[in-house]
């Protein structure tokens, strides 16, 4: 078997490799079923007690928040429980709220807005039934606070100490209106009022606490405010390399200015912290639910809880009262999608305000939007994303543009690496000669090699240039879909690509993706060995072609465009290079290239004059 039939047989099995791997990936990996949780028929999460769950099933127990395991309440709780259980129903603007008098607590908060929803999984096969015209259910609407069975319900509040209070407590309804619902419990050495109240329209809502001690001694605790999210197993993702972004919950807390973020491990599920509080928050990749103490930080404690059927995040405040002493705590919450500019906005003091009111620190909720590395690219793209949606209406024409005005911003460099590029393969046969030379030689030709550059006015490099300025482009485009409320869930054309940020399902957009770049690198000039230019060729378009498939479409359409783009650049380059006119073929390195191509053909048409001088 000579080398080339080794070359042919290594390429058709890495080009088999990839095949198989998305057969498998697409058809036949599933995620595996989490042990000891069943969905029950509305969908939600309810976790198992059995006893013959297995020895991995999470159960209450190992979900059961720090310091509640002792929260009894005493006789007073006891009578607590005699109290009906109500559920009292509010609608506003932005959501649906649901209370309950178990913990005084939220048990629902439906967003409302269209595409306030679910994300919605599509597979091949409906992705195909969409492109031919069926219509298929919309996803649920997004519900920010959803309890787990066993915990606390989301923002009911407890008392750690020697004198508990549980989060489980019910409370009577002392006043109910439109826009406000206060409650009451009184339960061991505490007489508790919870008073929620909210405006019309916007996401946020305000919460008083008063905790008043109605025993003959002092009392010394802390005041614990929970928020638990229950989680569908099924519906969440790990991001990976092949297995596109991932939409994983985390619970987050903002401690000062650092920021703890959790999500599910295989070690240890819980963290806790200390230090300023300034809020405490499930981040749903796109929507967030978060508490934090209004007026700025307050010194306490924060405990981060993720395991695979749960999200818990509790804050904990120091609670010290005499007798018949009370205290409140004053907290606003947020549930609603993450823009930048809503999240920033609150907790800020109103305009005009002035003395404390205007110096009151934000609870920096706008840290949730985490753009990691690329953050300055990512703000800049969305302000340009931004504008050409405001002229075109569609973020997927926006996308195009910002392509086509990133391609006209690196016209230049692009041109000028094409040109280099022509350069380089002009030299092709001077650097095979060169290689011929000096066979046992690699420094001396890598030295007669450079020496050829410098003659020349070639730089090697030139042609990388493009591409890796375009390579953080891509990477903060992503980012930016994986991250911002104002890309989720908007659609390009048809009923097909109906979110930028999700895959393909029907998988035409990378396909074409990878068919572009197999074009875009046979229109390159080859400047290697045929087995590397085989690779480059048609190797790694398919490699990317793959990893592309489970990444957001909006990521797909604009390197898809930038491929076109390029094909079109490089075809115009051609027939000026052709022709012998335009800027290719009067730049420094054309000019080198044909003042050496001259130079030769003199030397030659002396030597033929020599030749013909000395016959006669």
């Amino acid at each position: 078997m000579d080398k080339l039939d080794q070359q042919k047989r290594l390429l058709l099995a890495i080009g088999l490799s990839f095949a198989l791997t998305i057969v498998y990936t697409t058809f036949f990996a599933k995620p595996p079923a989490p042990t000891g949780v069943e969905l029950s028929a509305d969908g939600g999460t309810q976790l198992a007690l059995a006893s013959d769950a297995g020895p991995s099933a999470p159960t209450v127990a190992a979900l059961q928040p720090a310091d509640l395991s002792g929260l009894d309440g005493g006789a007073g709780a006891a009578m607590q429980a005699e109290l009906p259980r109500r559920e009292l129903n509010r609608t506003r603007d932005s959501s649906q709220l649901t209370f309950s008098t178990e913990g005084a607590s939220l048990v629902h908060a439906v967003l409302l807005g269209k595409k306030e929803r679910e994300q919605q999984k599509v597979s091949i096969a409906e992705g195909y039934q969409k492109l031919f015209g069926k219509q298929l259910s919309p996803p649920r609407q997004m519900d920010l606070a959803a309890p787990v069975e066993g915990l606390p319900a989301p923002f009911s509040v407890s008392v750690v100490g020697a004198q508990p209070l549980s989060a489980l407590t019910r409370y009577q309804v002392v006043e109910e209106t439109d826009s406000a619902l206060t409650f009451r419990a009184t339960s061991g050495a505490f007489d508790v009022e919870k008073r929620f109240s909210w405006d019309r329209a916007g996401y946020g809502l305000s919460m008083r606490v008063t905790v008043t001690n109605v025993s003959g001694a002092p009392v010394v605790g802390e005041l614990g405010v929970h928020n638990a999210r229950r989680i569908e197993p099924g519906n969440e993702e790990k991001g990976s390399f092949f297995g596109g972004i991932g939409n994983q919950a985390s619970v987050q807390c903002l401690m000062g200015d650092d920021l703890k973020k959790r999500i599910p491990k295989d070690d240890e599920p819980k963290e806790e912290v200390k230090g300023l509080v300034r809020f405490g928050a499930i981040d749903q990749q796109y929507f967030l639910s978060a508490i934090y103490p209004q007026g700025g930080g307050r010194d306490g404690r924060c405990v981060l809880t993720a395991t695979a059927v749960a999200r818990s995040v509790e804050t904990f405040f120091p609670l010290s009262l005499q007798a018949g002493e009370k205290a409140s705590f004053d907290f606003g919450l947020f549930l609603g999608p993450k823009e930048l500019e809503t999240l920033a906005a609150v907790g800020a003091p109103p305009a005009g305000a002035s003395g404390a009111a205007a110096t009151t620190v934000t609870p920096g909720l706008e840290k949730t939007v985490d753009f990691g590395w690329w953050a300055v690219i990512c703000k800049v793209l969305l302000v340009v994303l931004k504008f050409f949606h405001q002229l075109m209406g569609n973020w997927g024409f926006a996308i195009i543009a910002l392509t086509v005005s990133v391609k006209v911003i690196l016209l230049p460099l692009t041109h000028k690496a094409m040109v280099s590029a022509e350069a380089m393969k002009k030299l092709q046969p001077q650097m095979e000669a060169i290689k011929k030379k000096f066979p046992d030689d690699r420094e001396r030709q890598n030295v007669e090699t450079m020496k050829l550059y410098q003659e020349a006015k070639v730089n090697p490099l030139g042609g990388c240039l493009p591409l890796l300025v375009q390579l953080p482009i891509w990477a903060a485009l992503f980012t930016t879909l994986r991250t911002s409320y104002d890309l989720y869930g908007e659609p390009f054309v048809g009923p097909v690509w109906a979110d930028l940020t999700f895959k393909d399902p029907t998988y035409l957009l990378p396909f074409a993706l990878g068919v572009t770049m197999i074009i875009t690198q046979r229109l390159q000039p080859q400047m290697m060995d045929p087995v590397q230019a085989k690779i480059f060729t048609w190797v790694m378009p398919v490699f990317f072609t793959v990893i592309m498939m489970n990444y957001p479409c909006g990521l797909a359409l604009y390197i898809f465009t930038n491929n076109l783009l390029s094909i079109a650049q490089q075809y115009a380059l051609r027939r000026y290079l052709r022709r012998g006119q335009g800027p290719a073929g009067t730049g420094p390195e054309s000019n080198a290239l044909t003042k050496k191509d001259d130079d030769d053909q003199g030397d030659k048409k002396r030597k033929v004059r020599g030749l013909k001088e000395s016959q006669s």
